[in-house]
Protein backbone atom coordinates (compact mmCIF):
# COMPACT_ATOMS: atom_id res chain seq x y z
CA UNK A 1 0.00 0.00 0.00
CA UNK A 2 2.78 2.43 0.87
CA UNK A 3 4.34 1.87 -2.56
CA UNK A 4 1.18 2.98 -4.39
CA UNK A 5 0.73 5.86 -1.98
CA UNK A 6 4.21 7.20 -2.82
CA UNK A 7 3.63 6.79 -6.56
CA UNK A 8 0.37 8.73 -6.35
CA UNK A 9 2.13 11.33 -4.18
CA UNK A 10 4.86 11.85 -6.79
CA UNK A 11 2.33 12.01 -9.63
CA UNK A 12 0.30 14.62 -7.72
CA UNK A 13 3.26 17.00 -8.11
CA UNK A 14 2.13 17.64 -11.67
CA UNK A 15 -1.59 18.01 -10.99
CA UNK A 16 -2.32 20.13 -7.93
CA UNK A 17 -0.56 21.43 -4.85
CA UNK A 18 -3.84 21.02 -2.95
CA UNK A 19 -4.00 17.34 -3.90
CA UNK A 20 -0.35 16.93 -2.90
CA UNK A 21 -0.87 18.43 0.56
CA UNK A 22 -4.05 16.40 1.06
CA UNK A 23 -2.08 13.22 0.36
CA UNK A 24 0.68 14.33 2.74
CA UNK A 25 -1.92 14.78 5.49
CA UNK A 26 -3.25 11.27 4.83
CA UNK A 27 0.31 9.94 5.03
CA UNK A 28 0.84 11.68 8.38
CA UNK A 29 -2.43 10.28 9.75
CA UNK A 30 -1.28 6.81 8.72
CA UNK A 31 2.14 7.41 10.30
CA UNK A 32 0.75 8.58 13.65
CA UNK A 33 -1.83 5.78 13.70
CA UNK A 34 0.98 3.28 13.14
CA UNK A 35 2.91 4.79 16.05
CA UNK A 36 -0.18 4.44 18.27
CA UNK A 37 -0.30 0.80 17.18
CA UNK A 38 3.30 0.45 18.45
CA UNK A 39 4.92 0.49 14.99
CA UNK A 40 8.15 2.43 15.32
CA UNK A 41 8.75 5.17 12.71
CA UNK A 42 11.53 4.25 10.31
CA UNK A 43 14.69 6.23 10.93
CA UNK A 44 17.05 7.50 8.28
CA UNK A 45 20.04 9.75 7.76
CA UNK A 46 17.79 12.80 7.48
CA UNK A 47 15.78 11.96 10.60
CA UNK A 48 17.59 14.16 13.13
CA UNK A 49 18.09 17.08 10.67
CA UNK A 50 14.35 17.09 9.85
CA UNK A 51 13.45 17.09 13.57
CA UNK A 52 15.87 19.99 14.20
CA UNK A 53 14.26 21.85 11.30
CA UNK A 54 10.66 21.10 12.30
CA UNK A 55 10.63 21.72 16.06
CA UNK A 56 11.79 25.38 16.01
CA UNK A 57 9.42 26.01 13.08
CA UNK A 58 6.45 24.93 15.20
CA UNK A 59 7.63 26.36 18.54
CA UNK A 60 8.68 29.82 17.32
CA UNK A 61 5.49 30.32 15.35
CA UNK A 62 3.29 29.14 18.24
CA UNK A 63 5.05 31.55 20.61
CA UNK A 64 5.66 34.65 18.49
CA UNK A 65 3.21 34.49 15.58
CA UNK A 66 0.38 32.02 16.35
CA UNK A 67 -1.73 33.51 13.55
CA UNK A 68 0.48 31.53 11.16
CA UNK A 69 0.49 28.21 13.02
CA UNK A 70 -1.24 26.55 10.05
CA UNK A 71 1.72 27.54 7.87
CA UNK A 72 4.12 26.28 10.53
CA UNK A 73 2.42 22.88 10.42
CA UNK A 74 2.65 22.90 6.63
CA UNK A 75 6.31 23.93 6.60
CA UNK A 76 7.37 21.84 9.58
CA UNK A 77 5.20 18.87 10.51
CA UNK A 78 4.53 17.85 6.90
CA UNK A 79 8.18 16.85 6.58
CA UNK A 80 7.60 13.99 9.04
CA UNK A 81 6.27 11.95 6.14
CA UNK A 82 9.95 11.00 5.77
CA UNK A 83 9.47 8.62 8.73
CA UNK A 84 6.96 6.39 6.90
CA UNK A 85 8.08 2.77 7.03
CA UNK A 86 9.14 1.44 3.62
CA UNK A 87 9.81 -2.21 2.89
CA UNK A 88 12.86 -3.24 0.89
CA UNK A 89 10.69 -4.94 -1.70
CA UNK A 90 8.64 -1.76 -2.17
CA UNK A 91 11.65 0.48 -2.76
CA UNK A 92 13.08 -1.80 -5.46
CA UNK A 93 9.83 -1.52 -7.38
CA UNK A 94 9.54 2.19 -6.60
CA UNK A 95 12.94 2.96 -8.13
CA UNK A 96 11.73 1.68 -11.49
CA UNK A 97 8.22 3.10 -11.19
CA UNK A 98 9.49 6.61 -10.39
CA UNK A 99 11.38 6.72 -13.70
CA UNK A 100 8.12 6.16 -15.57
CA UNK A 101 6.37 8.83 -13.47
CA UNK A 102 9.10 11.36 -14.34
CA UNK A 103 8.98 10.56 -18.07
CA UNK A 104 5.18 10.71 -17.99
CA UNK A 105 5.47 14.12 -16.33
CA UNK A 106 7.58 15.41 -19.20
CA UNK A 107 4.95 14.53 -21.80
CA UNK A 108 2.14 15.74 -19.53
CA UNK A 109 3.62 19.17 -18.83
CA UNK A 110 5.35 19.85 -22.16
CA UNK A 111 2.18 20.93 -24.06
CA UNK A 112 1.25 23.36 -21.26
CA UNK A 113 4.77 24.84 -21.16
CA UNK A 114 4.92 25.32 -24.94
CA UNK A 115 1.39 26.78 -25.16
CA UNK A 116 1.84 29.26 -22.30
CA UNK A 117 5.20 30.39 -23.68
CA UNK A 118 3.68 30.95 -27.13
CA UNK A 119 0.60 32.67 -25.67
CA UNK A 120 2.05 34.69 -22.78
CA UNK A 121 5.83 34.58 -23.21
CA UNK A 122 6.35 32.44 -20.09
CA UNK A 123 6.35 28.61 -19.99
CA UNK A 124 4.10 27.37 -17.19
CA UNK A 125 3.03 23.88 -16.07
CA UNK A 126 -0.51 22.80 -15.14
CA UNK A 127 -0.26 24.58 -11.78
CA UNK A 128 2.19 27.18 -10.50
CA UNK A 129 4.43 29.46 -12.49
CA UNK A 130 7.89 29.67 -14.00
CA UNK A 131 9.61 28.46 -10.83
CA UNK A 132 7.72 25.18 -11.10
CA UNK A 133 8.53 25.03 -14.82
CA UNK A 134 12.20 25.42 -13.98
CA UNK A 135 12.06 22.70 -11.35
CA UNK A 136 10.12 20.13 -13.35
CA UNK A 137 12.15 20.47 -16.54
CA UNK A 138 15.42 20.47 -14.63
CA UNK A 139 14.26 17.17 -13.13
CA UNK A 140 13.17 15.79 -16.51
CA UNK A 141 16.31 16.94 -18.32
CA UNK A 142 18.69 15.42 -15.78
CA UNK A 143 16.65 12.20 -15.74
CA UNK A 144 17.05 11.95 -19.53
CA UNK A 145 20.78 12.62 -19.18
CA UNK A 146 21.27 9.76 -16.71
CA UNK A 147 19.19 7.37 -18.82
CA UNK A 148 21.17 8.43 -21.90
CA UNK A 149 24.30 6.89 -20.40
CA UNK A 150 22.41 3.84 -19.14
CA UNK A 151 20.46 2.89 -22.26
CA UNK A 152 21.66 1.63 -25.63
CA UNK A 153 20.40 1.86 -29.20
CA UNK A 154 18.11 4.34 -30.94
CA UNK A 155 16.42 5.42 -27.72
CA UNK A 156 19.58 7.39 -26.85
CA UNK A 157 18.67 9.95 -29.54
CA UNK A 158 15.20 10.45 -28.03
CA UNK A 159 16.69 10.83 -24.56
CA UNK A 160 19.16 13.42 -25.86
CA UNK A 161 16.31 15.37 -27.49
CA UNK A 162 14.37 15.26 -24.21
CA UNK A 163 17.42 16.60 -22.40
CA UNK A 164 17.86 19.51 -24.85
CA UNK A 165 14.16 20.43 -24.85
CA UNK A 166 14.09 20.38 -21.05
CA UNK A 167 17.18 22.58 -20.76
CA UNK A 168 15.71 25.04 -23.28
CA UNK A 169 12.54 25.38 -21.19
CA UNK A 170 14.57 25.92 -18.02
CA UNK A 171 16.37 28.81 -19.76
CA UNK A 172 13.07 30.18 -21.09
CA UNK A 173 11.68 30.17 -17.56
CA UNK A 174 14.19 32.96 -16.71
CA UNK A 175 14.68 31.44 -13.24
CA UNK A 176 18.34 31.87 -12.38
CA UNK A 177 18.17 29.56 -9.36
CA UNK A 178 16.89 26.72 -11.52
CA UNK A 179 19.42 27.38 -14.28
CA UNK A 180 22.12 27.22 -11.60
CA UNK A 181 20.69 23.95 -10.25
CA UNK A 182 20.62 22.46 -13.76
CA UNK A 183 24.23 23.44 -14.48
CA UNK A 184 25.62 22.29 -11.12
CA UNK A 185 23.88 18.90 -11.21
CA UNK A 186 24.69 18.41 -14.90
CA UNK A 187 28.40 18.77 -14.13
CA UNK A 188 28.06 16.64 -10.99
CA UNK A 189 26.42 13.79 -12.92
CA UNK A 190 29.12 13.88 -15.60
CA UNK A 191 31.83 13.77 -12.95
CA UNK A 192 30.13 10.80 -11.24
CA UNK A 193 30.07 8.93 -14.55
CA UNK A 194 33.67 9.86 -15.28
CA UNK A 195 34.82 8.83 -11.80
CA UNK A 196 33.05 5.50 -12.21
CA UNK A 197 34.70 5.02 -15.64
CA UNK A 198 31.39 5.07 -17.50
CA UNK A 199 32.57 7.84 -19.82
CA UNK A 200 36.03 8.73 -21.08
CA UNK A 201 37.79 12.04 -20.70
CA UNK A 202 37.13 13.00 -24.32
CA UNK A 203 33.40 12.40 -23.92
CA UNK A 204 33.40 14.45 -20.72
CA UNK A 205 35.12 17.36 -22.47
CA UNK A 206 32.75 17.07 -25.44
CA UNK A 207 29.61 17.25 -23.29
CA UNK A 208 30.94 20.14 -21.24
CA UNK A 209 31.94 22.03 -24.40
CA UNK A 210 28.54 21.52 -26.04
CA UNK A 211 26.82 22.52 -22.82
CA UNK A 212 28.94 25.68 -22.55
CA UNK A 213 28.05 26.63 -26.12
CA UNK A 214 24.34 26.11 -25.49
CA UNK A 215 24.62 27.82 -22.12
CA UNK A 216 26.35 30.84 -23.68
CA UNK A 217 23.56 31.12 -26.23
CA UNK A 218 21.07 30.97 -23.37
CA UNK A 219 22.91 33.70 -21.48
CA UNK A 220 22.89 35.95 -24.56
CA UNK A 221 19.14 35.36 -24.88
CA UNK A 222 18.55 36.19 -21.21
CA UNK A 223 20.74 39.30 -21.49
CA UNK A 224 18.39 40.61 -24.15
CA UNK A 225 15.11 39.65 -22.49
CA UNK A 226 15.71 39.91 -18.71
CA UNK A 227 16.42 43.28 -17.07
CA UNK A 228 18.41 41.61 -14.27
CA UNK A 229 20.88 40.09 -16.72
CA UNK A 230 21.00 43.36 -18.67
CA UNK A 231 21.91 45.26 -15.51
CA UNK A 232 24.52 42.67 -14.52
CA UNK A 233 26.19 42.97 -17.94
CA UNK A 234 26.20 46.76 -17.71
CA UNK A 235 27.85 46.59 -14.28
CA UNK A 236 30.46 44.10 -15.54
CA UNK A 237 31.21 46.29 -18.57
CA UNK A 238 31.47 49.41 -16.42
CA UNK A 239 28.44 51.09 -17.97
CA UNK A 240 26.66 51.30 -14.62
CA UNK A 241 28.06 51.54 -11.08
CA UNK A 242 27.65 48.74 -8.54
CA UNK A 243 25.47 50.39 -5.91
CA UNK A 244 22.35 49.61 -3.90
CA UNK A 245 20.09 50.36 -6.87
CA UNK A 246 21.85 48.00 -9.26
CA UNK A 247 22.31 45.37 -6.53
CA UNK A 248 18.58 45.36 -5.91
CA UNK A 249 17.84 45.02 -9.61
CA UNK A 250 20.30 42.15 -10.02
CA UNK A 251 19.11 40.41 -6.83
CA UNK A 252 15.38 41.05 -7.42
CA UNK A 253 15.19 43.24 -4.32
CA UNK A 254 16.92 40.74 -2.04
CA UNK A 255 19.65 43.17 -1.02
CA UNK A 256 17.09 45.59 0.48
CA UNK A 257 15.31 42.69 2.21
CA UNK A 258 18.65 41.51 3.63
CA UNK A 259 19.23 44.96 5.12
CA UNK A 260 15.81 44.89 6.76
CA UNK A 261 16.54 41.48 8.24
CA UNK A 262 19.86 42.73 9.52
CA UNK A 263 18.03 45.34 11.60
CA UNK A 264 15.99 42.57 13.25
CA UNK A 265 19.11 40.51 13.98
CA UNK A 266 20.93 43.51 15.50
CA UNK A 267 17.96 44.20 17.79
CA UNK A 268 17.91 40.58 19.00
CA UNK A 269 21.64 40.63 19.71
CA UNK A 270 21.50 44.04 21.39
CA UNK A 271 18.61 43.06 23.67
CA UNK A 272 19.99 39.58 24.32
CA UNK A 273 16.85 37.86 23.02
CA UNK A 274 18.06 34.28 23.46
CA UNK A 275 14.83 32.47 22.50
CA UNK A 276 14.42 34.10 19.05
CA UNK A 277 18.11 33.51 18.39
CA UNK A 278 17.69 29.82 19.18
CA UNK A 279 14.32 29.04 17.57
CA UNK A 280 13.60 32.11 15.44
CA UNK A 281 10.64 34.49 15.16
CA UNK A 282 8.32 32.07 13.36
CA UNK A 283 7.32 31.51 9.75
CA UNK A 284 6.46 34.58 7.65
CA UNK A 285 8.04 36.67 10.42
CA UNK A 286 8.50 39.68 8.16
CA UNK A 287 4.74 40.20 8.15
CA UNK A 288 4.76 41.32 11.79
CA UNK A 289 8.38 42.35 12.40
CA UNK A 290 8.36 45.02 9.69
CA UNK A 291 4.75 45.76 8.73
CA UNK A 292 5.67 49.16 7.27
CA UNK A 293 8.29 47.76 4.93
CA UNK A 294 7.97 49.08 1.36
CA UNK A 295 8.82 45.59 0.07
CA UNK A 296 5.75 43.38 0.30
CA UNK A 297 7.41 40.07 0.99
CA UNK A 298 6.43 37.80 3.92
CA UNK A 299 9.99 36.52 4.40
CA UNK A 300 13.46 37.97 4.75
CA UNK A 301 14.36 36.33 1.46
CA UNK A 302 18.06 36.76 0.70
CA UNK A 303 20.84 34.26 1.37
CA UNK A 304 19.06 31.17 2.72
CA UNK A 305 21.02 30.82 6.01
CA UNK A 306 20.15 34.38 6.97
CA UNK A 307 16.52 34.02 5.90
CA UNK A 308 16.09 30.82 7.89
CA UNK A 309 17.95 32.13 10.94
CA UNK A 310 15.35 34.84 11.48
CA UNK A 311 12.41 32.43 11.11
CA UNK A 312 13.81 29.22 12.71
CA UNK A 313 16.81 30.40 14.70
CA UNK A 314 20.13 28.65 15.24
CA UNK A 315 18.56 25.21 15.83
CA UNK A 316 16.60 25.34 12.57
CA UNK A 317 19.65 26.47 10.61
CA UNK A 318 21.70 23.60 12.05
CA UNK A 319 18.98 21.19 10.90
CA UNK A 320 19.04 22.62 7.38
CA UNK A 321 22.83 22.56 7.17
CA UNK A 322 22.81 18.92 8.28
CA UNK A 323 20.40 18.13 5.44
CA UNK A 324 22.88 19.71 3.02
CA UNK A 325 25.73 17.79 4.62
CA UNK A 326 23.98 14.41 4.38
CA UNK A 327 23.01 14.99 0.75
CA UNK A 328 26.42 16.23 -0.35
CA UNK A 329 28.14 13.34 1.40
CA UNK A 330 25.91 10.87 -0.45
CA UNK A 331 26.39 12.49 -3.85
CA UNK A 332 30.18 12.81 -3.50
CA UNK A 333 30.47 9.17 -2.43
CA UNK A 334 28.08 7.91 -5.10
CA UNK A 335 29.28 4.79 -6.90
CA UNK A 336 27.70 3.06 -9.89
CA UNK A 337 28.26 -0.68 -9.70
CA UNK A 338 24.94 -2.00 -11.03
CA UNK A 339 21.96 -0.99 -13.15
CA UNK A 340 19.85 0.04 -10.16
CA UNK A 341 22.39 2.71 -9.24
CA UNK A 342 21.25 4.78 -12.23
CA UNK A 343 17.74 4.70 -10.79
CA UNK A 344 19.01 5.53 -7.30
CA UNK A 345 20.76 8.60 -8.69
CA UNK A 346 17.52 9.73 -10.36
CA UNK A 347 15.57 9.24 -7.11
CA UNK A 348 17.71 11.79 -5.25
CA UNK A 349 17.63 14.39 -8.03
CA UNK A 350 14.58 16.28 -6.68
CA UNK A 351 16.18 16.99 -3.30
CA UNK A 352 19.44 18.01 -4.99
CA UNK A 353 17.66 20.46 -7.31
CA UNK A 354 15.83 21.92 -4.33
CA UNK A 355 18.95 22.36 -2.21
CA UNK A 356 20.84 24.21 -4.95
CA UNK A 357 18.01 26.47 -6.05
CA UNK A 358 17.20 27.57 -2.48
CA UNK A 359 20.67 28.97 -1.78
CA UNK A 360 19.48 32.50 -2.45
CA UNK A 361 15.85 32.20 -1.39
CA UNK A 362 14.46 30.22 1.55
CA UNK A 363 14.43 26.53 2.36
CA UNK A 364 10.77 25.53 2.46
CA UNK A 365 8.82 24.33 -0.56
CA UNK A 366 5.38 22.74 -0.72
CA UNK A 367 6.94 19.80 -2.59
CA UNK A 368 9.62 19.24 0.07
CA UNK A 369 7.90 16.21 1.74
CA UNK A 370 8.05 14.37 -1.61
CA UNK A 371 11.76 15.17 -1.99
CA UNK A 372 12.42 13.71 1.46
CA UNK A 373 10.44 10.51 0.87
CA UNK A 374 12.26 9.92 -2.43
CA UNK A 375 15.57 10.29 -0.62
CA UNK A 376 14.28 7.70 1.85
CA UNK A 377 13.56 5.34 -1.07
CA UNK A 378 17.18 5.80 -2.13
CA UNK A 379 18.44 5.09 1.39
CA UNK A 380 16.46 1.88 1.91
CA UNK A 381 17.33 0.55 -1.57
CA UNK A 382 21.01 1.25 -0.94
CA UNK A 383 20.97 -1.02 2.10
CA UNK A 384 20.35 -3.98 -0.22
CA UNK A 385 23.61 -3.53 -2.14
Amino acid sequence: MVRYYILFLVFSLYISITLLEGLVILGLIYLFWSIIKSVKPQRGKLGIPIILYTLPTLLSTAIFYPQRINKAIEEGLFQFIYFLKLSKNDVVLLLRDIIYIFILGFFLLLPSAIYTFYKYGEPKPIWGGTFETGFFFTLFGLTFLILFFQKKGKIKFLLLMGFLISFSLVVLSHRRSMIMAFVVLFLTILLIFYRNKLIKGKILVFFITVFLIIGSAGYIYLSKTDHRFKTLNEVILGKRPLNERTLNIISSGRYAIFKEGLVVLKKDLKKGEILPLLIGHGVRAKEYLSPKSPIRQPRYESFFIFSEFIERGLIGVIGILLIYFVYLREIFRFRITEKMDFYRLIAILPLGIHLIQTLFTYFWDAMLPVFFILFKVYEISKEQK
